[in-house]
């Protein structure tokens, strides 16, 4: 939130200073959201998971699993870390005048006691409010935003659970209890038939964590917060806590009597179905506001984390007001699904061992091979992230060509996110001509397109347009020199014929300009490189492989001309191109080979600011052999036979817009003409 300006404003109804919960699990989905932040909470005292060690509640061992030989397997470890260290160093992150944007204004002590959705009001016990753009409900499992949301309700899952912290030096020093607390980054675990024991390592594996949840029914809940998940903390907890887990083994005993009397904290553990919907208007839920988990696959914290991140790949600085309701489906829709299934994995891994509860047991067995694959394999940031793209995506609608897999690609006709380039601008010489139709009739692409009038003598024309001020590719230009054959038509399905000029070649200085529109129209471009000269009475246009210069185009004794519709040189009409694209593996083959037609193949929104004609006008090919011109050469004949009876016109326009070719479509297929469907 800091990277909003002016930053948003975070209240806390805590005084944001006492340790809650002792300690907190980070699987590696979490830990990779902190370490994207810049928190490094090793640096701080939080403790690789290294070791899972699983006993009987009289002390027989189950299992004992170094989690260091599939460390490879996961980007990020899994951490064991006190919550007040995880507090700080977020609270530190965002408040902090150092780092990216100003700081967050954190408001302690801030207790809501009522929310108006509609103005994004959120009302404080003390008679003070406050509007936003939003509101961001992670009020807890108690949470008073939630109930503008939705009705359900968190219920007592049946279980609680006592917490403290205990020094490890003082297990070490008992010959009782030193084995159980040797191994570093050790999460341990007893079970009994309906309570269980957790103990990890935490803060720099000086201190012990505990977590010991049994039945509610034999810890009494003394008041509100303990019946909400909040720490209770009465003088006989610990021994209560004793006479619980009296059954369990001495050595365990040992270890729980450690624990000073003051430290021991009751939670009642609290559940809730998963809710209809996290939002309502401009306000969302997130962590146990959203959806309360139990404990027991320590992922309350990851996915309160995991919601978080979401947010804000979401809700990006420059978010119009107008979007947020849509921002926040959006936010759900990356969020619910995920949230629910961890949420049931933990309801899942719960359930007492009774005797004869196969579905226990094996509930155990799929925490490794389903559950941790599940949630671990995991990135909330990329997968939000890829998600918004691909909202973007839809809805600009853009083009696509390859490679995919990194988005829409920027072109002559959108920029990334598919909005049209509407600040170009252009240069255009054109030498329109008489040539010879029998000649010129060897170029055109079978009998879909053919001459549409009779005669010996038809006109084609050279033109060379400079394209500047091009916002797809930041600013920069490009050239593009192209020779077209007018006068043809193009025969449909149908018999019946449409007329238009056919586009032989489109010569490119630009890779990127190529790539855009070869393959997904047919538009026949090539590489070469074109440059210009540009004076008040002439205009010259060179074009070369490499160094190697092969054709020149001038136009001279320029003079201004009566200005006429803008038009780009054999785009009158539409305009015909041969779309083949070869078939893979099968030579000589095509998987689209037709006849495409670019209807509105002519700058969007142009004005023509100038317009010069030329008094006269020349283009000199000269051919070259396959070593200086390997790919072109073959282009370059043909056009050199091309004969210039009589130049028509010859003009230099200059202009602003760029070429539109929305209204694409496919003619007819040429394999209809090979079968003889002409």
């Amino acid at each position: 939130m800091s990277l909003y300006s002016p930053p948003e404003p975070v209240y806390e109804q805590s005084r944001s200073a006492t340790e809650l919960g002792a300690a907190v699990i980070l699987a590696p989905n979490a830990h990779g959201i902190m370490k994207r932040l810049g928190i490094d909470l090793e640096k701080d005292g939080a403790v690789s998971r290294q070791w899972h060690t699983e006993y009987t509640s009289s002390g027989q061992r189950l299992a004992l699993v170094d989690l260091m030989k599939t460390a490879g397997l996961w980007q990020h470890s899994g951490i064991l870390c006190r919550r007040i260290a995880i507090h700080n160093s977020l609270k530190i992150a965002s408040t902090s005048p150092e780092g990216d944007g100003p700081p967050v204004k954190l408001h302690t002590k801030a207790r809501v006691a009522d929310v108006d959705v509609d103005s994004s009001t959120l009302l404080f016990e003390d008679g003070s409010k406050v509007s936003g753009d939003c509101i961001i409900g992670a009020d807890g499992v108690k949470s008073i935003t939630r109930t503008k949301v939705h009705d359900t309700k968190p219920f007592p899952s049946g279980k609680s659970a006592y917490r403290f912290l205990v020094e490890r030096s003082k297990a070490l020093c008992n010959p009782l209890t030193a084995d159980l607390v040797s191994r570093e980054g050790d999460f341990s675990i007893w079970y009994g038939r309906d309570r269980r024991i957790w103990m990890y390592t935490t803060q720099f594996n000086e201190l012990l964590n505990f977590v010991c949840m049994h039945p509610d029914s034999l810890s009494e809940v003394s008041d509100s917060k303990e019946a909400f998940g909040e720490a209770g903390n009465k003088a006989d907890n610990k021994a209560n806590m004793m006479e619980i887990f009296k059954d369990f083994d001495p050595r365990v005993l040992a270890l729980l009597e450690l624990a000073e009397p003051p430290s021991v904290r009751l939670w009642q553990l609290y559940d809730m179905d998963p809710p209809p919907t996290r939002l309502a208007g401009k306000l969302c839920l997130l962590g146990d506001a959203a959806l309360p988990f139990l404990p027991h696959i320590g992922q309350g914290a990851a996915c309160a984390i995991e919601d978080a991140a979401s947010l804000a790949a979401i809700l990006l600085p420059g978010t119009s007001c107008a979007d947020i309701p849509e921002m926040l489906q959006f936010y759900e829709e990356c969020r619910k699904d995920r949230a629910e299934k961890i949420h049931s994995f933990s309801r899942l891994l719960g359930h007492d061992l009774e005797p004869g509860n196969e579905d226990a047991r094996i509930n155990r067995a799929r925490m490794t091979v389903e559950f941790f694959p599940y949630i671990f394999t995991y990135d909330e940031h990329n997968h939000t992230t890829q998600k918004f793209r691909q909202l973007m995506y839809e809805k600009s609608s853009p083009h696509w060509s390859m490679p995919t897999a990194f988005g829409p690609m920027p072109g002559p006709r959108q920029t990334f996110y598919g909005r049209k380039d509407d600040a170009s601008s252009y240069v255009r010489s054109s030498v329109k001509f008489k040539s010879s139709r029998t000649l010129l009739k060897n170029l055109l692409p079978g009998q879909s397109v053919i001459f549409a009038g009779p005669g010996s003598i038809a006109l084609a024309s050279f033109s060379h347009t400079a394209f500047s001020n091009v916002s797809w590719l930041g600013g920069r230009g490009y050239d593009e020199f192209a020779f077209y054959i007018h006068g043809v038509q193009c025969t449909k399905l149908d018999g019946s014929s449409l007329p238009g000029s056919f586009l032989a070649v489109l010569f490119v200085n630009s890779a990127d300009a190529i790539a855009s529109d070869r393959e997904d129209l047919g538009i026949p471009k090539v590489f070469c490189d074109l440059q210009a000269q540009r004076k008040d009475s002439g205009y010259t246009l060179k074009a070369s492989w490499q160094g190697t210069q092969f054709a020149e185009m001038q136009l001279h004794d320029l003079a201004e001309s009566v200005a006429e519709p803008s038009e780009r040189e054999g785009e009158a009409d539409p305009v015909f191109v041969r779309r083949y694209i070869p078939a893979l593996g099968n030579k000589g083959k095509a998987i689209a080979d037709c006849i495409v037609c670019l209807p509105s193949a002519k700058p969007s929104q142009s004005t023509e600011e100038r317009k010069r004609g030329a008094a006269n006008a020349d283009i000199k090919w000269t051919t070259r052999d396959g070593n200086a011109l390997p790919t072109l050469h073959q282009i370059v004949a043909r056009l050199a036979e091309v004969p210039i009876f009589e130049v028509v016109k010859a003009t230099v326009t200059e202009g602003l817009g760029m070429p539109e070719y929305d209204n694409a479509y496919v003619v007819r297929g040429l394999e209809d003409e090979r079968q003889g469907n002409t």
